[in-house]
Order: C-alpha cells, then structure tokens, then sequence
C-alpha cells in the first residue's frame, strides 16, 4: 500500500485514465492471477497498477474487489478496513481527485453514503464517465430509470471509446424503447466488434429478438465469439440449445460445446441424451418402434424444450408399435406436468385417432393433474409488508403463488 501512496504523491493529473501502458500491463497480470484464484497476487498486480497510474479507475476497482473476495473467505481479516482507511487518507490528501471519491464509493456498504461519494466525485470532475456511470447504477438501484438513463448518456458523451458505458446505456432502454435498444446494442457490436461487450450486446439483442431473428444473433455469436473466450457467447449458446428442437442440431451443438468448455460439466448429458434421442429418431423412421421405445425409456428425459421432443418420439415410437392408448397416456402425462403447444398439437392428433374429443382430453389432463396433486407445505411466515404473521391456511380455497427468494 505505501507503494500506491508513494505514486499517488507525484502529481499525476486528477482526471480519470484507462491505463498507461506500465499500468496495464500490470492490470492484465491482476486479472489472469484474479482468474487463476490467485487473490494475494492479484491485489499485488492492482496495487502496481495504481502505483503506474493512479488516476486508472478500473485498476482501483479491482483492488477493492478483490480485496472483498478475500475478505470473504477470511472474516476475521482486517484487510478491507484498512483498505478503507488508505482511500480515506489519499482523499485528504489528494482533495482534488475524483478517483479517491470513487473508490470510497465501491467500499461503502450505504447506498446513500456511495452515491454522496459517486456526486462528489462528478462534482470534482464533471467530465468523469465513470462517475456518471456510477451514478447510473445508484439510479438503477432506487428506480430511477430517467436518472439511470442521463448518467449513462453523459458516461457515453464523456468517454465514446468505452465499450462498457454503450453497452449498459443501450440496456438501459430496452424496456422503455426497445427499438433504441436494438440501435445502440447493435452500435456496440459495429463500434467495438472484438471485445466482450460486442459479445454481450449480441446477447442481449438475441434474448429481446422474435425465435427467427434470435437464431441470426446466436448463430452469430457461435461463428464470432469462442465461447472459451466470451463469457456472453457461451451463455448464449444454453439459449440456442434450448431453442433447438431437432435432436440431430441440438446434437451437433452440445458436442462442439462438451469439447470447447470441458468443465461446463452440463454439456456431456445433453450429448447424451441427443445421441439417444437422434438415435431413437432414425429407429422410428426406419420403422423399428419397439427399439425405438426401449432406448428413449431407458434415457433418463431432458429438461424444457428438449423433454417435449423426447415425449413426442416416445409417444410416436409407442403408436408405431400399434399401442396408441400409450402414446396418448405419454403425452396426457406431460401436458398435466408442464403444458406445451407441441404437445398439444400431438394430443388432438392421438386424440382423435382414439375417438376423443377435445372435452375429453381435457378432462384427462385435469384428472391427471388432481392425482398428482398434494397439499403444499403448511407455513407461518412474517409479512414483508407490516411484518404481521402470514400462514398459508389462512388462504384455503384460494389460488396462492408463492415465490421463493434467496435470503440476502
């Protein structure tokens, strides 16, 4: 730390940097070190950093969260305190330096305190991008969404050059002006085709699109962004798997993904489970339904889309085998469990074929799902409201939705 404060003394400019050369270089060696879990070398490089440059924001923010990674994995240690206190004493001394102000913000723990911190910052620095991009996120976190949206803009008038104030800029109108949205995402990606944020705007571009234009984006993605090198793109690739709904593509996918991300421990089951079900699919269509039938029965059935294909070959290699009443029982069970159109477009058909009309596949459903029915776990809970006393008894005969939080 006395390294820091010894460069932070030399009279470098106040205003905000992306880096000398020196200091990123040291940067990089921070992140690769942070990547590599190497905590107490990623705080030395950060540290190194800021000695390069003291005015480099993301380096600062780098050391404060690394500094509350080890923090959390060491509770008894002092060393974010006194961290702290070392942004303290550099902001007296240092008056005029927005960056201290920064900083103090991303280690307070009191929005209101990060906030009085992120303006004071703006105030020293009106042309500080990052403090306005500060500013923004405290403006997100109340629901401020109009405040959110000018600190963003100011971000982006301040610094063009930076990818990241674009990005969330973009974001920040997707629900207000999607169009506008879908404009500056798409900028991110012409402006700044190579980095991260190119990645995750095509992302977010694909997650907002129609299921047509979306298989453009996450194609896209595929082709341009290695997912062992975009963290966007290999999230994108989940979205693409389970919009697919031929085994044999969905096969190719989880294969080239099981190979390019072998820890994602997912892909392998999904190879699996399409091997078998691409399997079952030509078994079917060369008119071996019982081969067909045992191999999908003795696969355990994939989640979402990919289960409604697996219901579908199932109930089509069972009426093959001329047992239509089975084929008809296999879809009637996975419609009172999740409903979906596919299913209920084969329903009317086996339907049909049985004598039944629409009245009775709906009775059939519904008596399905009464069997499997069972009383939810009785619970007395305070109210979020008043904090009065809430148990579930108290709403019999009644439709209740309960929504589980994670306990912050």
């Amino acid at each position: 730390m006395a390294l820091i404060g010894a460069a932070s003394a030399t009279g470098f400019a106040a205003r905000e940097s992306s880096g000398t050369p020196a200091a990123r270089s040291a940067f990089d060696q921070g992140e690769a070190a942070a990547r590599a879990g190497k905590l107490d070398e990623a705080v030395a490089a950060f540290r190194k950093a800021i000695a390069a440059d003291p005015g480099f924001v993301d380096a600062h923010q780098r050391l404060i969260e690394i500094t509350e990674r080890q923090q959390l994995q060491d509770a008894q240690s002092t060393s974010l305190l006194r961290l702290k206190r070392q942004y303290e004493q550099w902001a007296r001394e240092h008056p005029t330096r927005a960056v201290y102000q920064m900083a103090l913000g991303l280690l307070s723990k009191d929005p209101d305190q990060a906030e009085a911190h992120y303006s004071k910052a703006l105030a020293l620095d009106a042309s500080s991008a990052r403090a306005h991009y500060l500013l923004a996120r405290s403006a997100d976190a109340r629901g401020d969404w109009d405040a959110q949206r000018k600190h963003l803009k100011a971000a982006v008038e301040n610094n063009p050059d930076e990818p990241r104030y674009l990005l969330r800029y973009a974001v920040a109108h997707l629900k207000s002006d999607p169009d506008r949205f879908r404009t500056l995402a798409l900028q991110v990606v012409a402006r700044f085709p190579t980095s991260p944020s190119a990645a995750e705007a095509l992302y977010n571009v694909a997650d907002a699109s129609s299921d047509v234009e979306r298989r453009g984006y996450l194609d896209r993605l595929r082709a341009s962004y290695p997912v062992d090198h975009f963290t966007y793109s290999a999230s994108a690739m989940n979205m693409l798997y389970a919009d697919l709904t031929e085994p044999s593509d969905a096969l190719t996918l989880a294969r080239d993904m099981a190979r390019a991300l072998p820890t994602a421990a997912f892909w392998r089951p999904r190879v699996t489970a399409q091997e078998a079900m691409t399997r079952a699919k030509t078994l079917i269509g060369g008119g071996q339904f019982d081969e067909a039938l045992a191999l999908l029965e003795e696969t355990p059935p994939p989640s979402g889309n990919h289960g409604t294909t697996w219901t579908l070959l199932k109930a089509e290699a069972a009426a093959g085998a001329g047992n239509r009443e089975r084929a008809y029982k296999t879809l009637v069970e996975s419609a009172a469990a999740s409903p979906d159109a596919r299913v209920d477009a084969a329903l009317a058909k086996y339907a049909a074929n049985l004598g039944k009309t629409s009245y009775d596949v709906d009775a059939d459903v519904w008596s399905m799902r009464d069997a499997r029915a069972t009383p939810a776990a009785a619970f007395t809970l305070p109210s979020l409201r008043d904090g009065a006393p809430v148990q579930l008894a108290d709403f019999r005969g009644r439709v209740v939705l309960l929504a589980f939080w994670y306990p912050t």
